[in-house]
């Protein structure tokens, strides 16, 4: 388990890298940024930007782990380029190139934080949710936003990233199961936590039960 102060170690370590990639990139100098991103994925992973966007997120991620185990800080890295790139392509008025930069980069950040203890919500994700928000996502990254919603205590937002999803597969059993596991965690909590995620002890019941009609 990574702990919230090492995360935060590799996130500026990671904005350091890319420090030049951020101010080519506000002065407009687009494909000096990309360029820039280009040599430091090859630096880092020994693989172009080219490389990275033709492979799938499974391979990309066993290239970024070492006997079983994941490297945090070149996938927080590879998340952090990416999200650059993403920047770029918006910038540059290029939404659909931004999407597929922008959600490999969501992906790589939730595979680390879905890893970690006790953590906070971190400005990259927050700023990627953003982003997205206009998108509907692949069910394996709504599977990912709602656990992290619900690690970071955010249990309204996870409660409806999870009707998203029962809306989208209402066949999936293990699904409801998992919603269910989730409304049983959430009858464990305080009331005062539950009104800080922005629920109530009764519309926790109201979910359950909602969650129970769809099923049957």
């Amino acid at each position: 388990m990574y702990q919230k102060d090492y995360l935060l170690r590799i996130a500026e370590s990671a904005a350091r890298a890319i420090a030049q990639v951020i101010y080519r990139r506000r002065i407009e100098d687009y494909q000096g940024s990309l360029t820039l991103i280009d040599e430091q994925f090859r630096q880092t992973l020994g693989m172009g930007l080219g490389f990275i966007h033709s492979v799938s997120e499974e391979t990309l991620l066993s290239l970024l782990t070492s006997l079983g185990t994941l490297d945090t800080e070149k996938c927080w890295l590879t998340a952090t380029l990416l999200k650059a790139e993403g920047d770029i392509h918006q910038a540059q008025g290029n939404p659909d190139e931004a999407y597929y930069s922008y959600l490999k980069s969501l992906d790589l950040f939730l595979v680390v934080l879905l890893d970690a203890h006790n953590v906070d919500s971190f400005p990259e994700v927050e700023d990627l949710l953003n982003e997205l928000e206009a998108y509907d996502l692949p069910e394996k990254t709504k599977e990912m936003v709602f656990r992290y919603y619900e690690k970071t205590d955010r249990y309204a937002q996870a409660e409806d990233t999870l009707f998203e999803m029962i809306e989208t597969n209402p066949a999936d059993s293990d699904l409801f199961a998992r919603g269910a596991a989730f409304y049983e965690r959430l009858k464990r909590k305080s009331a005062a936590d539950l009104a800080a995620g922005n629920l109530s002890r009764d519309e926790v019941e109201e979910g359950l039960q909602r969650l129970r009609g769809i099923k049957s």
